[in-house]
């Protein structure tokens, strides 16, 4: 079973979602798989009913929430939703795994469109998945983990909500690969001041070996360094916490596998990244993990 809900506008006729932003948020539960395990098909349900599967599906207890990037059509999004969930969950996740699903083209020439589409539909991700998840009986543990653009979506739908339908937060956010600008990280700049109001813990997993956001920060972004290329800058809000990935990259990823696509999204097929993200959804010492070497920076390696 995969679990969504989705900002693409939905075309009846065809029974297809669009790479369009919608009206209105749909809630999908997908029951039928193929051979390979792939997911095919599904249907669009009330949010109480699909409420009642996430619990269902363990999220009594805890949600991780799904925020896929740029270049990524709802099919490449289940794919990776299924990925994340086989991964934690053999780490000993017991919890639900969902995804929130917004209307990225899928395809590589669509950049500004997506980022433009991302902040549109960035809202919706706190105001028709977190908070509804929030208020379920038992109150659930949410994390987030947020790929790519994702990360840009994630910090405009913390900022976009205030206090006035009560507090709320989230347990652990993690990015990887976040195309972000790194100084958007720092200690007093708006995205560290979002993420320590809404988030526990925050935890930025980067490699310099990131072709695409070499390509973002040097070109598309004007020479803005992205937070999941760099890492964040040197003054670090308490609580967040930067894991340099560039060796576990190396050692797991054969040379003729290190294109610029699989560069980004190598996280996706390592099995050491969903041992760390379970250890971290598990609350454990950012400092002693086991999956985490010291290194001669004030950050940590993301190494086993």
């Amino acid at each position: 079973m995969a679990l969504f809900f989705s900002r693409r506008t939905y075309n009846a006729q065809k029974k297809k979602f669009t790479d369009n932003p919608a009206a209105l948020t749909r809630y999908v539960s997908m029951t039928a798989q193929n051979n390979d395990g792939s997911v095919h098909t599904g249907s669009i349900i009330s949010q109480s009913d699909w409420l009642k599967q996430v619990q269902q599906a363990g999220g009594t207890k805890e949600i991780l929430i799904y925020v896929h990037g740029f270049n990524t059509s709802q099919k490449d999004m289940l794919d990776r939703l299924g990925k994340i969930e086989t991964g934690v969950k053999a780490q000993g996740f017991d919890g639900a795994v969902i995804a929130y699903d917004w209307p990225s083209d899928g395809t590589i020439f669509a950049y500004n469109k997506d980022r433009s589409d991302a902040k549109k539909t960035a809202p919706h991700l706190v105001g028709d998945g977190i908070l509804p998840l929030l208020a379920l009986s038992p109150r659930p543990k949410i994390h987030l983990i947020a790929h790519s653009m994702g990360g840009l979506l994630v910090l405009r739908s913390f900022s976009d909500f205030g206090d006035s339908v009560g507090h709320w937060g989230v347990e652990q956010t993690m990015f990887c690969s976040a195309d972000i600008d790194a100084a958007w990280l720092e200690k007093g700049a708006w995205g560290g001041l979002v993420l320590k109001q809404r988030s526990k813990r925050f935890t930025n997993y980067y490699s310099g070996r990131d072709m695409v956001l070499a390509l973002s920060g040097g070109l598309i972004n004007g020479g803005r360094e992205r937070a999941g290329h760099v890492g964040m800058p040197k003054l670090i809000t308490k609580g967040h916490w930067d894991i340099y990935c560039n060796e576990q990259y190396k050692k797991h990823v054969p040379d003729a596998q290190q294109t610029t696509i699989n560069s980004h999204r190598w996280w996706f097929y390592n099995t050491g990244f969903y041992k760390d993200i379970a250890l971290t959804m598990a609350g454990k010492d950012a400092k002693t993990m086991s999956t985490r070497r010291p290194t001669n920076q004030a950050d940590l390696a993301l190494l086993t």
